[in-house]
């Protein structure tokens, strides 16, 4: 066991791939649990995509600068985000119609601008991320955004909670009022943020992935959202550490091999998960034809 982690403790730049990759586990999993069970995976998806103009753009001002190029990820990113939705229902568009037109421009002009900048930008770092590259900067950043982010959610988990499963009575409750939407604003910048610090090691392409996908393998694993957050951290991290192995070996993108190996950690949970996996149905319908014949 210690040999097929071995790399981790001989190469300094695996160590660093994967102290950001598990920091930015902790950040996405409590994210990437509300989204799923808000049904907004797809607005998380939108924000990731919207992300590539503005970091194409300073990439190309600045010579490749990892300071420059996050903050404009962050820019475009917080600028489609906050223009999609208005836009939206401005153009009587489907709130996930107008996000979909948004994120799919983003990436055009993206591609454009890396394009123009010519041997200046890397595109396959742009989309796919070079998580064995990560640099102090980008490693801090993943880290400020883990902490960052388990503050926020601490601070808003439990009128974001209420508003998630049960609106309405938030809604109702007079004082309480202006506490749905302050942890909706808290909750998406924490979720551009995470996503901006999952950049530099996923790709725009690829970086909700980390916070989605461990998600979505949670609920084959808990019932209850504390649990659902735990589970998704740890197999985020997982996946993280089994992406970064099989990018090493195989000399494969590591955004696509970290987000492959957490695609696995989903149709395995799905297979034989402990809550309501196809293995646990199974078992459950098998019990209950047991009982009736009896």
């Amino acid at each position: 066991m210690v040999g097929v982690f071995a790399p981790f403790f001989d190469y300094e730049f695996m160590t660093r791939a994967a102290l950001g990759g598990a920091a930015l586990a902790l950040a996405g999993a409590p994210l990437g649990v509300f989204l799923v069970m808000r049904r907004m995976s797809l607005v998380g998806d939108a924000v990731g995509h919207a992300v590539l103009p503005g970091a194409a753009a300073a990439a190309l001002l600045s010579g490749g600068s990892t300071l420059w190029t996050t903050l404009g990820a962050a820019l475009t990113g917080t600028m489609v985000f906050m223009t999609a939705g208005p836009a939206s229902r401005a153009l009587r568009l489907p709130e996930d119609a107008g996000f979909a037109v948004f994120y799919l421009a983003a990436l055009a002009i993206g591609v454009m601008i890396a394009s123009i900048g010519g041997g200046v930008i890397d595109l396959d770092k742009l989309l796919f991320g070079a998580a064995l590259a990560i640099d102090n900067t980008a490693l801090a950043l993943a880290c400020v955004a883990a902490l960052v982010t388990a503050i926020g959610m601490t601070l808003v988990y439990r009128p974001l909670l209420i508003d998630t499963l049960d609106p309405q009575f938030l809604r109702a409750s007079g004082g309480a009022k202006w506490a749905g939407p302050v942890a909706q604003s808290v909750f998406f910048g924490l979720l551009a943020l995470t996503t901006v610090a999952s950049f530099h090691a996923l790709g725009a392409l690829m970086s909700i992935g980390l916070t989605i996908l461990p998600a979505i393998a949670a609920r084959f694993w808990a019932k209850s959202v504390p649990l659902m957050i735990v589970s998704a951290a740890i197999l985020g991290m997982f996946g993280v550490l089994a992406g970064l192995l099989v990018s090493f070996h195989l000399a494969a993108p590591v955004g696509a091999a970290i987000v492959s190996c957490l695609v696995a950690i989903v149709l395995a949970s799905s297979l034989v998960g402990p809550n309501q996996s196809l293995l646990t149905r199974s078992l459950g319908s098998k019990a209950s034809h047991a009982n009736r014949a009896s």
